[in-house]
């Protein structure tokens, strides 16, 4: 294994229990690499990149998993390299790249997985580092307001990567898009979303594939409360997984 492929693998097993061992482990191995083996300029970035569905894929749709348990903590560790004393000079506008390739990535896959459903775990991967890129505000205020959303409806009905990559985003981003994207699209969405629940699971009991209970997943959106402009951030649906 080389110093390359073993710094991206501890970035694929990020957690809130190692991840200031584990910067401190990348700097000091990226540092003495680099002094000794000639590191790739886009270490970092690829590092990030290759990584960035985590550890033995944590994310699992067909069992019900599509939230990433480190997306919070890899937009994190991107922020720290750009800011770290040995790593800043080597990662400068690594965040932003990261952010430009998961939407190119996320449109991209979008098509792709609808037409040869294939690519799904990175394409879950990319939807939760969206959505909390979203809420840093590291996004677009454009692309949020008109292209995200929009994507996954533009489909006469959902195909089930797009039903669970709104499920993501109004998990953990709900606030930020229904502040600004129009209501009609967020109409929309959940509109979609009952269809398919109602076309798939018409007689659905609490039991779904591989004998796991299925869970409700309490979803959050901005809305405009009646009489008033004030905007709150207030429940908006319930949908099972």
């Amino acid at each position: 294994m080389t110093i390359k492929e073993a710094l991206g693998f501890v970035v694929g097993e990020l957690s809130d229990e190692n991840y200031a061992k584990t910067l401190a482990f990348y700097r000091f191995w990226f540092e003495t690499g680099g002094a000794h083996v000639e590191i790739p300029s886009d270490q970092i970035f690829d590092a990030i990149w290759d990584h960035r569905g985590g550890a033995t894929s944590c994310i699992k749709p067909d069992h019900g998993k599509i939230f990433h348990a480190s997306a919070a903590l890899i937009v994190r560790f991107a922020s720290d390299a750009e800011s770290d004393h040995v790593l800043a000079p080597h990662s400068s506008g690594v965040q932003d790249r990261l952010r430009a390739r998961s939407l190119q990535e996320f449109f991209s896959n979008n098509l792709v997985i609808a037409r040869y459903n294939r690519g799904t775990t990175n394409f879950y991967a990319d939807v939760n580092l969206i959505a909390h890129w979203a809420n840093l505000g590291y996004v677009e205020e454009a692309v949020i307001r008109g292209h995200i959303l929009q994507s996954l409806i533009s489909h006469p009905k959902l195909y089930a990567h797009q039903v669970f990559a709104l499920i993501i985003l109004f998990k953990l981003a709900g606030a930020t898009f229904g502040a600004y994207v129009d209501p009609s699209v967020v109409d929309l969405c959940f509109e979609h979303l009952k269809a398919h629940s109602a076309e798939y699971y018409p007689q659905y009991d609490s039991y779904g594939a591989y004998g796991e209970k299925r869970k409700a997943i309490q979803v959050r959106v901005a809305y405009v409360s009646s009489g008033d402009n004030r905007t709150n951030a207030g429940v908006r649906g319930l949908f099972k997984r």
